[in-house]
């Protein structure tokens, strides 16, 4: 099934289980720490915000956000639109930064959550049409996996050819890390509403 997925020149590759991990706990200590409810996460704003915070710019970029799940996960938690089987499976918009595309990608009776994300992974990285890759893994689940796959595929490069990496993250990883790293929370704390003067 995942070797059938068409990627864009920009992919966006989501944990779903590891989304909403952090979309659930960031939401219950801001709402206690601002005293005030938290609106959910519109879907297409926070691909946008992810797309900026890896340096997509002008407004012709095309833009495949993949949602990899499991049986137990078939929606975002918090988010709006929120069902990936009827509201996040081969639709799009278009916006100031291109067209965007969604696909949920399942991996319930055939392999693990883990091992789907990293065959697209893989896919994405021998694929000539993919130039820039936006990593929103489990790393607490497949870290180790995840970046001898990089490694495999970075460590003698072209520096001038090859893709830019990505990976969003709410630490800096314990691993040796083979493309950038950004923190994931900025994206999810603008798409949440949060304003930077609530911070200071």
């Amino acid at each position: 099934m995942a070797e059938n997925v068409e990627l864009a020149e920009n992919v966006v590759l989501v944990d779903v289980a590891y989304f909403n991990d952090v979309v659930k706990d960031l939401k219950k200590y801001f709402e206690l720490q601002l005293g005030r409810p938290l609106q959910n996460i519109y879907v297409e704003e926070w691909a946008s915000y992810l797309a900026l915070d890896s340096g997509v710019r002008d407004k012709e970029n095309n833009i495949g956000v993949l949602f990899v799940h499991d049986g137990q996960t078939d929606k975002l938690l918090h988010c709006d639109p929120a069902d990936l089987n009827k509201d996040l499976n081969g639709v799009g918009f278009t916006n100031q930064l291109g067209e965007f595309s969604f696909i949920s990608v399942s991996s319930e009776g055939l392999v693990s959550r883990a091992n789907l994300y990293l065959d697209l992974l893989n896919i994405a990285l021998d694929s000539a049409d993919v130039k820039r890759l936006m990593l929103v893994p489990f790393i607490d689940d497949y870290g180790v996996k995840l970046m001898e796959v990089l490694e495999e595929h970075l460590r003698e490069a072209d520096p001038e050819t090859s893709k830019d990496i990505f990976l969003f993250n709410m630490y800096l990883p314990d691993l040796r890390l083979w493309c950038k790293w950004d923190l994931l929370g900025y994206s999810m704390m603008r798409a949440l509403g949060i304003k930077a003067e609530e911070l200071e």
